[in-house]
């Protein structure tokens, strides 16, 4: 186990969230896990990660609820997000190890956390490069993303 953290879920109560490095020889190598106080297991979240690269923002939630967990693969950091639901937390949306360098419904690779700002909340910087006429030598642009109750938008 490479950390966990305790949090109050608005529909679970307490929670234990585990940050987990597997044995070398398994893949995908990490895996982001929880249990609620009562003991009742929820849904696992695999991550590839590079060594022990996968650590909790400070702090690890924000005003919206959400929890933040970055993870790096091994050559950008990205950051998942944790959106509490009903049964646990919302669905990533990986459903392959490729898209851990692609990102995911809740998972944005080449990504780093900014804030929490003035309303509590974290906003999402996701870098992206043109690869052209390289990548080299492509252009870089970061958008911001901030939660719209839902997901992460780009302001409008």
């Amino acid at each position: 186990m490479l950390d966990h953290r305790d949090i109050t879920h608005p529909d679970l109560g307490a929670v234990r969230v585990f940050l987990v490095r597997r044995a070398d020889s398994q893949d995908p190598k990490g895996c982001v896990a929880a249990v609620t106080g009562s003991g009742h297991a929820l849904a696992t979240t695999d991550v590839d990660i590079y060594e022990n690269e996968l650590r909790f923002a400070t702090p690890e939630s924000d005003t919206t609820k959400n929890t933040f967990v970055i993870y790096n693969p091994g050559r950008y950091d990205g950051v998942l997000v944790l959106v509490p639901n009903k049964d646990g937390f919302e669905d990533i949306g990986w459903s392959s190890p490729t898209e851990h360098y692609r990102g995911g419904k809740l998972a944005y690779y080449n990504a780093r956390l900014a804030g929490p700002g003035g309303d509590g909340r974290y906003a999402i910087v996701k870098s992206e490069n043109s690869c052209d006429p390289s990548c080299a030598e492509g252009a870089t642009t970061n958008i911001t993303l901030h939660w719209s109750g839902h997901e992460y938008l780009p302001a409008a």
